[in-house]
């Protein structure tokens, strides 16, 4: 799985700056008012969500089993299911 975080806009910030600079000292302009917008970006927040809930869990029978064949040198590479892996997951 890959996400690519990069492309994200989570934060936004808008500026008001039609109110009065600070330290102006005339009484009759309006008072200093900063106004900050925060927005996410819900789509992609949402998409993210959803391939990380879609992501299966870690499954540590299989994982401490393939540990174990490894130290004990049991674990054969078998190179045509892997060739035939990577092909089947570039087509999709």
């Amino acid at each position: 799985m890959r996400i690519d975080l990069n492309s994200l806009s989570l934060n936004t910030v808008e500026r008001d700056d039609k109110t009065r600079k600070p330290g102006s000292k005339d009484p009759s302009a309006p008072s200093v008012e900063d106004k900050a917008s925060l927005s996410e970006d819900t789509l992609s927040v949402s998409s993210l969500d959803a391939q990380a809930m879609d992501a299966p869990a870690v499954r540590q029978d299989k994982v401490e089993a393939l540990r174990q064949a490894i130290q004990n040198g049991e674990y054969k590479v078998e190179p045509d299911k892997i060739a035939r892996a990577i092909l089947e997951h570039n087509q999709r």
